[in-house]
Order: C-alpha cells, then sequence, then structure tokens
C-alpha cells in the first residue's frame, strides 16, 4: 500500500476543533473512459516548472474532473542535487518504475507524463494533450465519508478489461512553495494535482460490480480542510495488470466551514 511519508505527514498537521462537519461525497464518471495524466516531477529538476505549468492550466479547463485527472507525482532521485523536494515520496518512483517495467515508458526521467499508461512526449513538442477515448469503459462511483474517512469505488457495466487494483489518490494544491537551494534555487512556485497519498487495494467482484474499500489514511491525520488556504481533491480509479486505468473519477473535497 502506498502511504504518505512521515516528513510530509508532519507539515500537514493542524488543531483538532469541537467542529463536526460531515458529508457523504459521491463522484460518478460517465460510461466512456476518462484519462488519468501522471506527471513525474521533482523540486529540484530544472526542466520540471514548464511542465507543472501545464499541469496547472487545468484547473481552468472545463474538462477538470469530467474527462481529465491530473496528479503530479513528486520523485526522490533528484533530492541529491541540493534540494530536497517537500512532495517527494520514492513509492511514487516505485510506481515510474513499474511503468517501465510493463514497457508503458521507454525510460525513467522527469518531466515525464503517463497519461492511461501510456508515455506522452508531446509536451516537448507543445502539443496538446491527447483527446478523450471514445470507447466505452465503464461508469465508476466513487464515495467519500468526511466524517470517519472511508472510502469506496464500485465499477458498474464493465466493457471488456477486470480491474486488479483499486487506488484512492489525495491531492493537495500548494501555491506559494519557496526553492532554496538546488537546480531551481530562487524560485517559488505553485505546486498543484501534489499526490499526498495513495491508498491501494485489490479489487473484488461482488454483486455483478467490482468493488473495493479503504480508509484514506493521510486524511486520519489531516483535520480541518482548507483551514490553510489548500484546496484539497481525491481522485480514484481501478486498472488492470498493466497499471492501465479502466476508469477513473474524483473531484475536489469540500473545506470545513
Amino acid at each position: 500500500m502506498f502511504r504518505i511519508s512521515l516528513p510530509l505527514l508532519a507539515l500537514l498537521l493542524l488543531p483538532i476543533t469541537s467542529t463536526t462537519y460531515a458529508q457523504l461525497l459521491t463522484f460518478q464518471s460517465g460510461e466512456r473512459r476518462n484519462l488519468l495524466i501522471e506527471l513525474y516531477t521533482s523540486q529540484g529538476c530544472s526542466s520540471c516548472p514548464p511542465a507543472e505549468q501545464l499541469l496547472s492550466t487545468l484547473l481552468a479547463s472545463d474538462k477538470l474532473w469530467k474527462s481529465y485527472f491530473p496528479i503530479a507525482l513528486h520523485v526522490d532521485y533528484w533530492n541529491y542535487l541540493g534540494w530536497t523536494d517537500t512532495y517527494a515520496n520514492p513509492l511514487t518512483g516505485e510506481r515510474q518504475q513499474q511503468h517501465l517495467k510493463l514497457n508503458n515508458i521507454s525510460n525513467i526521467y522527469t518531466p515525464e507524463f503517463v497519461i492511461n499508461a501510456k508515455e506522452w512526449r508531446g509536451f516537448f513538442r507543445a502539443d496538446r494533450l491527447p483527446p478523450v477515448p471514445t470507447e466505452v469503459s465503464g461508469q465508476l462511483v466513487l464515495q467519500f465519508d468526511t466524517e470517519t474517512k472511508d472510502a469506496k469505488m464500485q465499477l458498474h457495466n464493465l466493457a471488456k478489461t477486470r480491474p486488479a487494483l483499486c487506488h484512492f489518490g489525495l491531492l493537495t494544491f500548494d501555491k506559494n512553495v519557496e526553492i532554496m537551494a538546488g537546480e531551481n534555487s530562487g524560485l517559488t512556485i505553485a505546486q498543484d494535482f501534489v499526490l499526498l497519498s495513495l491508498d491501494s487495494v485489490d479489487a473484488e467482484f461482488n454483486n455483478n460490480n467490482y468493488q473495493c474499500r479503504v480508509k484514506i489514511s493521510a486524511l486520519e491525520q489531516i483535520n480541518n480542510l482548507g483551514i490553510d488556504g489548500r484546496k484539497y481533491a481525491i481522485i480514484g480509479w481501478m486498472e488492470n495488470i498493466i497499471a492501465a486505468p479502466i476508469q477513473v473519477t474524483g473531484g475536489w473535497l469540500p473545506a470545513v466551514p
């Protein structure tokens, strides 16, 4: 299971208040396959800020949380260059290595885009993102209980490929990250769609649907979402044995009023 690193978690801990604010949130995809847009990046990589800016432009897209589901996975293998990425997690590098072993990508580098488990080098040619697929893959429903931190998914009307794993990702958005050393020393950059944690479990077949359930590990330690001025989002997807997403859904988490 992919979990948030302890140093990063400590930065996000906030005081518990007596306010209770519970909601059952439901996110639902359509029948057509959506795009899971993975960006492997690092605060210590001089060529990464433009790629992260491309990801940030999706905040203004009417396709966000409908067809586009971006995540920025911060790797730790550039930390030796003089700056330790504040969002780095060694497990993101492991997922990138998995894509390599499964021949989804040709090499390990940053910035590297992987869209629906396929390496996308169009960024280096200033291409537009690939078009949204037209094939039907099934309808994915993600439910999240803000009080218990329990999340569950169901995949309905599955087309062809059977899912092997479910992933639940917690994302954060940090507008002012100051880089004090390394290749990007002196820059203040926005870090959007940052993957804080990824909880992964096997998909189980039950009542003619594929289902899974987890407790979002990082949120068990974070109180009062939004009180620090950050936005948070949750995404979930089911993928097959070659790490290709069958369907993905998700959206914004509400701040505590």
